[in-house]
């Protein structure tokens, strides 16, 4: 791959992470309320299986599994909710 090709790759990547999309020939602005929506849903699915791994028994597969999805949805609120509360809520 020349330097060029590696340019281009990077760009795209970097324009991606901006929240930009190629579509119909042009970047364009990803639409955020559906993705804020649809982030907050995988989240909350995320929570209840969450909660049904609670008490599983350390060292199992479950137990690996809770630890995973603890870690996406730390990494997720601290995205979401740098603050640690939802603007505007009680907490």
């Amino acid at each position: 791959m020349g330097d060029i090709d590696r340019q281009r790759v990077a760009a795209v990547k970097t324009l991606q992470e901006l929240g930009l999309i190629w579509s119909q020939g042009a970047w364009q602005k990803m639409p955020q309320g559906d993705l804020v929506a649809e982030a907050d849903a995988m989240h909350a699915m995320l929570v209840h299986r969450a909660d049904a791994l609670d008490g599983c028994l350390e060292g199992s597969a479950q137990d690996a599994e809770l630890e995973a999805i603890a870690d996406v949805l730390g990494a997720y609120e601290a995205k979401r909710w740098p603050l640690g509360r939802i603007p505007g809520g009680k907490g």
